[in-house]
């Protein structure tokens, strides 16, 4: 970690919920939170890497507590955001990060999938918006951060149509969110990532190569084609950091915007 840069950005007695939080850019923001000082919530619905990584960081000499939660039902949201509020006093930042990948074709794609698409990350995104600024409301402060993808700024070759639906409306969602947080002082944002060799994109390499120099023909082929800086050195670490900064007070005077860290995929 660049601890030299969070030196800069402390959340000192702060507490953070990130949902989908159990590996790849989760578990990242996680890491990065715990060491700007906050109390970090570490929600996924895989309760055991959540716990894993929630005893490392305690192990560090930080602050985290492991949940389980299915961000696609309102109730288990609630009830972590519940939870984080009794156990620390207050509730101060949000990040809605869970979320999965299909590759099959636009007319490929079963009906099941693109409910699960649907209920995991557009679904899960607004829950944790709903419930945090009911939530959040009462102390006239809140920062909220969503996950979106470069996907959902345009649509993508076959393979990402309904994820790109998803990510395109949480960035929807995001805008409607600042609108309902503003009079209560609650900043949503979202953040777009790029392309990072992550979990979910070891998989979506997987789909495409038989060979171990296949898929690293196929990471190239994805840098040249979607990244115009054409680096494959993006880090979750980028993303993490990007979402301190919305989280902090540097932040305050930024609501309703969807941040490309992407290397230059999609550029509006």
């Amino acid at each position: 970690m660049r601890g030299e840069y969070i030196m800069e950005i402390l959340l000192d007695k702060q507490t953070a919920v990130i949902f989908g939080a159990g590996r790849g850019i989760g578990q990242a923001m996680a890491q990065v939170f715990a060491e700007a000082q906050a109390t970090v919530y570490v929600a996924d619905i895989m309760l055991e890497n959540a716990q894993i990584l929630a005893q490392d960081i305690v192990d560090q000499g930080y602050k985290a507590v492991a949940v389980s939660c299915d961000v696609s039902d309102y109730e288990s949201v609630d009830a972590v955001l519940e939870k984080a509020e009794k156990e620390t006093g207050r509730l101060d930042i949000i990040i809605n990060n869970a979320g999965i990948v299909t590759l099959d074709s636009f007319l490929e794609t079963s009906q099941e999938d693109i409910q699960k698409l649907f209920n995991i990350n557009l679904l899960g995104a607004n829950n944790g918006m709903q419930a945090g600024i009911k939530r959040m409301r009462k102390y006239d402060k809140g920062k909220i951060i969503n996950t979106s993808s470069f996907a959902g700024r345009h649509a993508l070759p076959e393979g990402f149509s309904h994820y790109g639906m998803t990510k395109a409306g949480i960035i929807y969602l995001t805008q409607a969110g600042a609108y309902a947080g503003a009079d209560y002082n609650i900043n949503v944002n979202a953040i777009c990532p790029g392309i990072i060799r992550s979990q979910m994109w070891e998989k979506i390499l997987d789909s495409y190569a038989q060979a171990e120099q296949d898929r690293e023909e196929a990471w190239r082929t994805s840098l040249k084609h979607f990244i115009p800086l054409k680096r494959g050195d993006q880090k979750p670490e980028d993303i993490a950091y990007t979402a301190l900064f919305l989280a902090s007070d540097l932040a305050d005077h930024i609501t309703g915007q969807a941040i490309n860290v992407d290397g230059g995929a999609a550029m509006n």
